[in-house]
């Protein structure tokens, strides 16, 4: 493959920015003092919850210049995303702790976000630059006491940028495989109303998506376009009441292929989507109370002329998807030690689609009409803190109703204690489940949710220079969601089984480094029908695309105030992948990775850096039948 090095060109004129926001970025992350507001929906800190919580911050995302959100994920322990690595346009799949695609709650500024009309109600992380992104908030095993359906892997919160200072950023960007990038952000206030505004547009050529397995040079590239603008709008209506408001949409469009090492020359995929909302918050002392609303559309197409086909010559998909999204919550203190927070939410979703193809015999239509779902919940969490700061002990439980199921109920039990300043141990045991989506629920009207139980144990050790974290965790999945390649149909049957480590690391060897590592064994099985043949009931001891270990390492060193250079290695294990109808799964082998991320700060205004993915060109699979990036790199200059 021919490596195509360009430069990255990011101009960025922010008014009263300093040098040290900078320099955070070439900090370790051990101050767990900071504060989240995940893991029960309000502001705490981080240590004052039993719950496994990672935050992925502003300056580690400045310190990734040119990763995705998908490949900044990836480097944390227990979350695997195949895709991430693969042609940019590519859907990354998100796997946290073994769960399956689709079982792991995306949210983007505590809303839930998902296609009604995907198979799995999955939400495709393309749709959001990083650009707009302060930080991640990553909450792990079964959530949806709180947070309701599909959190039985974990919650990933993504955070957007607010508008805190006046500030002008353009953007242009070029790099390898042709990218390039342009971008204009504009933050002001007017009065006492602060709003932010912006848009961006991306573009590639790319590679081919899938390989050329006899190398006939014939494939051709898939290229990829994206453009996203976004507003938002923040006003203080007076020392207790503050309104948010925000409306977003990202829009792309990427060329496909047929399929695993199969090329297609004129197949195209179309994915948009609007997020528009806002959040009223009222918050006196320790009382809290906030409502908050969510409207989404979505809206996929996938096109192919099929020229290069003998038997389709033309085909048209379109879906059509619409989420609303209600939530309040109240969180009252009953007494010094104890907080307890009441809420309720309602959910309701709806797509339709519309299919028309031209083949040898003739035309087609099919048009599915609109169906839709909803459903509301209770749920209550209870924090309560011992007096002498040592026990931390959580308890909650929702109730849920769904308009096609009926009802379940779901608890979440989190206690820690602290042996003293440094050490602490942790643990929980909850429930979660994930409703059959829309789509899956037209072939089968009698699907019932997924269920899972969680257990999981782990100590916190740190110093002011090291922090180290060690979770074991079990789930059991029953009642899974299989289909039949006998009628063609959704029903209810996988059994999971999952359990492992996960290991992290956080070392300040000096005042100019550190080391950062993490390590996830998994343990998964999986019994489920007619994945190789119409007649097979089989229990797998794997789970498809999901590596067995995993271990990440990274340096950072800074000679001085002006200098950050970062290594960073992955070693991923082998795991299997489908191989095809009727086809035993197929064992992929495992690889290594070798990334570098160089920044020089000129001066206050300036900065100048350089990015690095897969150095050594390691030749890999992340899906079957589908290539990866290999070498690339990024350079830039910011100008502040």
């Amino acid at each position: 493959m021919t490596l195509l090095f360009s430069v990255f060109i990011s101009l960025s004129f922010v008014f009263g920015q300093q040098k040290d926001s900078i320099q955070l970025a070439i900090k370790p992350v051990i101050d767990l003092a900071q504060v989240m507001v995940t893991a029960n929906k309000i502001e705490q800190k981080q240590n004052n919850t039993g719950k496994v919580i990672s935050i992925i911050t502003a300056a580690q995302i400045a310190s990734s210049s040119g990763n995705s959100i998908a490949q900044i994920l990836s480097s944390q322990a227990g979350i695997s995303l195949p895709g991430s690595e693969s042609n940019i346009g590519t859907v990354p799949s998100v796997y946290m702790r073994g769960a399956a695609s689709g079982r792991t709650l995306i949210l983007i500024d505590g809303a839930p976000v998902g296609d009604p009309s995907m198979i799995s109600n999955e939400f495709d992380l393309n749709l959001i630059p990083i650009q707009q992104v302060e930080r991640i908030e990553i909450l792990k095993g079964a959530q949806s006491t709180l947070y309701g359906s599909d959190a039985i892997g974990g919650v990933i919160n993504i955070i957007t940028k607010n508008a805190n200072k006046k500030s002008f950023t353009v953007g242009l960007s070029a790099g390898s495989f042709g990218t390039k990038n342009a971008n204009v952000q504009y933050n002001n206030k007017i009065g006492d109303v602060k709003y932010s505004v912006g848009v961006e547009k991306q573009s590639t050529t790319g590679i081919s998506s899938a390989m050329d397995a006899n190398n006939s040079g014939l494939f051709d590239k898939d290229g990829y376009e994206n453009t996203s603008w976004f507003l938002k709008i923040q006003k203080d209506l007076n020392n207790n009441w503050s309104l948010n408001m925000s409306t977003k949409k990202t829009a792309y469009e990427a060329a496909i292929d047929y399929g695993a090492f199969k090329d297609d020359r004129d197949a195209k995929f179309k994915n948009a989507t609007q997020l528009s909302g806002f959040t009223l918050k009222h918050q006196k002392e320790k009382t809290i109370f906030q409502f908050q609303y969510q409207f989404t559309t979505q809206d996929r197409t996938y096109r192919n002329d099929s020229v290069d086909k003998k038997y389709i010559v033309f085909e048209n998909n379109v879906y059509a998807g619409k989420s609303h999204y209600a939530d309040a919550f109240g969180s009252i203190p009953l007494s010094k030690n104890i907080q307890i927070i009441v809420g309720t939410d309602f959910r309701y979703g709806s797509y339709h689609q519309d299919y028309f193809s031209i083949s040898v015999y003739g035309p087609y239509t099919d048009k599915f009409k609109d169906t839709f779902q909803f459903q509301n919940a209770l749920y209550t969490s209870i924090l309560i803190n011992s007096t002498n700061k040592k026990w931390l002990f959580e308890f909650g439980s929702r109730y849920n109703n769904q308009s096609r199921y009926g009802s379940n109920v779901t608890y979440t039990m989190s206690p820690s204690y602290k042996i003293n300043d440094r050490l602490r141990f942790l643990g929980s045991l909850s429930t979660g489940f994930k409703a059959p989506s829309l789509y899956q629920l037209s072939y089968n009207v009698n699907l019932k949710p997924e269920q899972s139980i969680n257990t999981e144990l782990g100590a916190e050790y740190k110093t002011k220079t090291v922090y180290t974290r060690i979770v074991y965790y079990n789930r059991n999945i029953n009642n899974g969601i299989d289909y039949n390649y006998i009628d063609y149909n959704f029903f209810n049957f996988i059994k999971q089984k999952v359990n492992g480590f996960e290991v992290e690391l956080t070392h300040a060897v000096t005042e100019k480094s550190n080391i950062t590592a993490n390590y996830t064994l998994l343990n998964g099985s999986e019994t489920n029908q007619n994945r190789v043949t119409n007649l097979d009931t089989l229990t797998y001891p794997y789970l498809l695309k999901r590596p067995k270990q995993v271990l990440q390492l990274q340096w950072n060193y800074s000679p001085n105030s002006n200098w950050d250079v970062n290594l960073s290695g992955r070693w991923v294990s082998a795991r299997y992948d489908v191989g095809g109808y009727g086809s035993a799964d197929i064992k992929l082998k495992g690889y290594s990775l070798v990334n570098a991320h160089v920044q020089y700060l000129v001066s206050k205004n300036m900065t100048l850096f350089i990015n690095a993915q897969n150095l050594l060109n390691t030749p890999y699979q992340e899906i079957n039948g589908y290539n990866t990036l290999g070498r690339n790199f990024l350079a830039g200059i910011r100008i502040h």
